[in-house]
Parts: structure tokens; C-alpha cells; sequence
């Protein structure tokens, strides 16, 4: 199914005059059934209702409904069918997840976001039903070596994502044996450059020119560092999400000076290659999903030939075409 399709799949506006699409089995799929399922998708596939368009778009549809029913069947001969105790034991986690009042309140979160309260416990029906198809029948006919792994991890090279800023910044002396309320007036005063060079009232060069004696402008200036890898107290106020590129940030006390930072850029970086344990799991749960996949496509290839399955769809000796109902408020 396509993500599209997967996205859009929702109630269908207008009634659909009820035929026959499909028989799996004894199951019946109705168009009604189709459309109440894939009823926007097709009509926001094809805006101008062009027949090829509208066939091809009803037979993606028809797909996942013919895959649903043999999942229900594989499921019913193992005994693992959903019940409506299931479902109602999911509406209670889902009550006490979000900590609602109870179930009435959580039906009215539905309906606030426009959707009946039938179809949401439908869409719970489904969803369980997939879990336990997935669980039960599928993760069972999937294993993942060891060597598989190792051939991921190598294959992608997975590597930390660190930030990293680039600066420019200056830096304050402050003399030797300065009294404790000379410091503090030195402090005001590179708040107050701070300020201005914020404002626009003082240039970035004028002030590293009449104000940087302890070269900073040279050490740091222009250069990319990782978190991690400034002093402590820089590294902390340069990496805050509080701070804008483009922001003066200071006086920061760094030993004898006074430094200030000018940030002109943060943005995400590769890192040191990660260590295979430590995304081992991950890269597990990954080639996990990628085989389940393939082993849900197998599955359904494999029950489709095994199925009797009766396409009406495309009939047109059976009138099987896509109908509306009159509209009551059309004249």
C-alpha cells in the first residue's frame, strides 16, 4: 500500500450505491466498503474522476481490503481473533496514558477531532489486529544474526550527531589584583558593550580592535567547535537553545578574562564513529522491521494463490462501476 494511500484512507463523502468488489472466500467486500476505507484517497488521486485514474486508485484500495480479510482469516483459524474485550482494554490504557477523566472523556477528544466514535473503535479492531498478525504469525518466521548486523553497522558507518557552533569572540583582561569593585564595575561595562554590540552601536571589528587583550578573536574566531569541546562555561551558553545566531552573549568569567561570544552558527554535525554495542539494538529493531515487511508481502503473495478470490471490480458485465446515490438536497 502506498503512503499515500496509508495517510488519506478515511470515511468517504457521499453515500456509494452498494455492489459487489470483491469475494474472498465467503468474505464479501462491497464498494461501499471500499470507499467508506479509500474514499478521499481516490478522489484526491483523481481530481478530474478520469476512469483509468479512479480503477487504478479503487484497486489499491480493494488490495488492502483483500489483504485485511485474509489477515481476520489466518487469524480466526489460529484462534486469535480481536474481541470487543480487547478493544475496550486498549480504550482503557489509551484513558489512563492520557490521563483522562474516563472513557466518555476520550470519546469526546474523538469527536472533537471529527471522528465517529464507531470508526475510532474500527480503527482499534485494526490496529490489534495487525499487532497480533505481526506478532504472532510473522515475527516468529524472522531471525537476524549476528553477521547481519555487523554487515549493517559496516555498510552504514553510524556515527554520533553532535552539534556544533561556530563563533567569533574577544576577550577582556582583567589585571592582576584588581579590587573586588573594579572587577565588578569591569563586569558592567562589558555588559554594557554587550548591549551595544547587540544594538548595532558598535561594530564587531571596532570592539575586538579596542578590546581584546587576551587574543581570543584569533583562538576562537571563525572556527566550528562540537559540544564538548569549549571551557565549560562557554561551552554551556553557546549551546543553549535560548541563544539566536547572531547574538552577543556575555561577559563569561573564564579565569583573568572576560570573555565575550558572538554565536554566528549551530547546526548538527557527524560525530566519532558509534561503538557496534551501542546501536546494536537499533540497528536490530531496523533490520527487524525491513524483514517483517518482506515477510507480511510474502505471506499475503503466498494466501492470495491459496485464496479463492472473485475480482468484481473491473466487471462491466456485472454493473460493478463506481456509483453515486442522488443527492436529497440536489434538485
Amino acid at each position: 500500500m502506498t503512503a499515500a494511500l496509508v495517510l488519506l484512507l478515511g470515511a468517504a463523502s457521499g453515500a456509494t450505491v452498494d455492489r459487489i468488489a470483491a469475494v474472498v472466500d465467503d468474505e464479501v467486500i462491497t464498494l461501499s466498503e471500499l470507499y467508506d476505507l479509500g474514499g478521499p484517497y481516490v478522489e484526491q488521486a483523481c481530481p478530474g474522476q478520469a476512469v483509468p485514474c479512479v480503477s487504478a486508485a479503487e484497486s489499491e484500495v480493494l488490495d488492502s481490503l483483500i489483504r485485511r480479510s485474509l489477515i481476520r482469516q489466518e487469524l480466526s483459524g489460529l484462534g486469535l481473533q480481536v474481541t470487543a474485550s480487547d478493544v475496550d482494554a486498549a480504550i482503557d490504557r489509551t484513558v489512563r496514558e492520557y490521563e483522562l477523566e474516563d472513557r466518555a472523556a476520550l470519546r469526546a477528544e474523538v469527536e472533537r477531532a471529527g471522528k465517529r466514535w464507531d470508526t475510532y473503535r474500527e480503527e482499534l479492531f485494526e490496529f490489534l489486529r495487525t499487532q497480533n498478525f505481526q506478532g504472532r504469525v510473522l515475527a516468529p518466521r524472522v531471525s537476524i544474526t549476528e553477521d547481519e548486523l555487523r554487515d549493517v553497522y559496516q555498510r552504514q558507518a553510524r556515527r554520533e550527531v553532535k552539534q556544533e557552533v561556530v563563533l567569533q569572540a574577544l576577550g577582556i583582561l582583567i589585571p592582576e589584583g584588581l579590587p573586588d569593585e573594579e572587577v565588578g564595575a569591569m563586569v558592567a561595562q562589558s555588559e554594557a558593550l554587550v548591549a551595544s554590540l547587540n544594538a548595532g552601536a558598535v561594530q564587531w571589528t571596532d570592539a575586538v580592535r579596542d578590546y581584546d587583550g587576551a587574543d581570543l578573536a584569533s583562538a576562537l574566531g571563525g572556527k566550528a567547535f562540537k559540544k564538548g569541546e569549549l571551557v565549560e562555561s562557554i561551552d554551556a551558553a553557546v549551546f543553549s537553545a535560548a541563544v539566536v545566531p547572531g547574538t552577543v552573549i556575555g561577559p563569561i568569567p573564564v579565569g583573568s578574562v572576560l570573555a565575550l561570544v558572538r554565536l554566528d552558527d549551530r547546526r548538527e554535525a557527524e560525530g566519532d564513529v558509534l561503538p557496534f554495542d551501542d546501536v546494536k539494538e537499533e540497528l536490530r529493531n531496523q533490520l527487524f522491521q525491513g524483514k517483517l515487511e518482506e515477510a507480511e508481502e510474502e505471506w499475503y503473495q503466498r494466501a492470495r494463490r491459496q485464496a479463492s478470490i472473485m475480482i468484481k471490480l473491473d466487471g462491466a458485465e456485472e454493473g460493478v462501476r463506481r456509483e453515486r446515490a442522488p443527492d436529497p438536497s440536489t434538485p
